[in-house]
């Protein structure tokens, strides 16, 4: 199955936040973080391997940062 990625070409954390869609989440085991890598080339630097300890690190970084962004979406500090 191939996955197609929201609106990627927005700035990168955008596309980070926008791989959690009604539809679930794009990047919840290894092959959906290698594809959305995969759709960043050329913006982040390869990572190698990707496994369960990578896929829990991008989704918490994910996590992390939705409250700042939304904030600042709401023009909030």
């Amino acid at each position: 199955m191939t996955v197609t990625f929201p609106l990627t070409g927005e700035p990168l954390a955008l596309d980070l936040l926008n791989t959690r869609t009604a539809a679930g989440d794009l990047v919840a085991d290894p092959a959906g973080l290698e594809g959305w890598l995969a759709a960043q080339a050329g913006r982040l630097t390869p990572v190698g391997e990707v496994g369960a300890a990578e896929v829990a690190a991008v989704r918490a970084v994910r996590e992390a940062a939705r409250p700042a962004l939304e904030a600042a979406r709401c023009g909030e500090r």
